[in-house]
């Protein structure tokens, strides 16, 4: 069965989000109906993925610009200061739509009655949806959401406390109205992303391939690979192993067509505020405050890692 599905993302940062929309194009299980864009510089965002999928030859999917500050305002959001680089021209625009990302979540919901929704940014145009048009979430068949922190959280040695989950964490109220929402959930946490990624070898393989989205992706990996190190071995990690990228994004984007990549459970969880960092807490029972969620708790890290490589590199071939 063919999935009918909106990308939202902060793609243009951590070039992840890059990777996961070259899967969704690569993957026949999936009809990529949109990609709407959240986070700081949104439009630049949504040219970026404008100028992906260009590349790709999917001119038919438009990609949407949408909320550029958390739902409560503030500077909870990241930028880079690379955002583009290696997938825009110097000066390069191209045209988006001018209907705001939330407006167009909207609307393809009315739309497309089986409608699915692959969340791997911050939930603020999807809780910005939820204002406009509270009966969205019945109206959405599933939400799979790369984020939460469940159990443990560790990579290169080191164990992380609550808050590394940038996607839901970087907007806490956003993530407190989407996950208290009811809408069917899935969520790829932390906990099993960390464990995911490509290395140097996967990225010469792209950049052989030589089609235009293959040169882009291998370019814009080799620019986020020192921030990368510089991120996670500021954070105390062993940044010594074969870790150009990790596949936090794609490896939900790949549950949302087969959840054989991760052991998942069916939990109780709980969406909280606590000191201000947004947590998914996991609860023995059913409580007035918990929603029951489809959750990953393991990966199989290198059939998922092989999986991508076919998927990108045998796509683009096409």
């Amino acid at each position: 069965m063919t999935r009918r599905i909106v990308l939202d993302t902060d793609i243009a940062g951590d070039v992840d989000d890059a990777l996961c929309l070259a899967l969704a194009l690569s993957s026949p299980e999936l009809e990529l109906v949109a990609v709407t864009c959240v986070g700081a510089e949104s439009r630049r965002r949504a040219q970026v993925a404008r100028k992906l999928l260009a590349l790709a030859g999917r001119d038919d999917v438009p990609a949407f610009a949408g909320c550029r500050v958390p739902l409560l305002a503030g500077d909870g959001w990241s930028a880079f200061g690379h955002e583009g680089m290696g997938i825009l021209e110097p000066g390069e625009e191209p045209d988006v739509p001018t209907e705001h990302a939330a407006n167009a979540l909207v609307r393809l919901s009315r739309a497309h009655a089986d409608l699915e929704v692959v969340a791997v940014g911050p939930l603020t145009n999807l809780a910005t949806a939820l204002a406009i048009d509270p009966d969205l979430a019945g109206r959405v068949r599933r939400l799979t959401v790369m984020g939460g922190h469940i159990r443990r959280v560790a990579y290169g040695g080191h164990e992380f406390a609550p808050g590394v989950d940038y996607n839901l964490c970087s907007d806490a109220h956003a993530s407190w109205v989407v996950l208290r929402a009811g809408m069917p959930l899935r969520l790829v946490t932390a906990d099993v992303t960390l464990q995911t990624w490509i290395g140097e070898s996967d990225v010469a393989r792209l950049e052989a391939r030589g089609t235009p989205l293959t040169r882009a992706l291998a370019q814009s990996v080799r620019i986020w690979t020192p921030v990368q190190r510089r991120i996670f071995g500021g954070a105390g990690c062993d940044m010594r192993g074969d870790n150009a990228a990790f596949l936090h994004d794609p490896l939900a984007l790949a549950c949302a067509y087969d959840e054989s990549f991760c052991r998942f459970e069916d939990l109780e969880i709980e969406p909280a505020i606590e000191a201000g960092t947004f947590r998914t807490l996991e609860r023995a029972a059913p409580g007035p405050g918990t929603f029951p969620m489809r959750c990953a708790t393991g990966v199989d890290a290198k059939r998922f890692r092989e999986h991508f490589m076919e998927r990108v590199v045998g796509a683009s071939a096409r």
